[in-house]
């Protein structure tokens, strides 16, 4: 889903922005990061290493897609 060490940092910042006690201040902070878990998995989105994994399946299948309308091309030209 979604970097947890991402969202810690931005709770953690925007807790930050609240002058609080420290006690106070660690709760609005795991409030925030529950929060911002939930809002942001309500998105569709992918993680990096998904995006990351569709690219490559998508580069491949561009090659075999190029691969193919070369070969098709010289068949076509035989048969003529």
């Amino acid at each position: 889903m979604l970097d947890n060490e991402f969202l810690h940092l931005l709770s953690a910042k925007a807790a930050a922005l609240f002058p609080a006690a420290q006690a106070a201040r660690a709760k609005l902070e795991q409030e925030l990061y529950a929060l911002l878990q939930t809002s942001l998995g309500k998105l569709n989105v992918v993680t990096r290493e998904e995006f990351t994994a569709q690219q490559h399946v998508l580069e491949k299948a561009t090659l075999q897609i190029f691969a193919l309308e070369q070969k098709l091309a010289e068949l076509e030209q035989h048969q003529q």
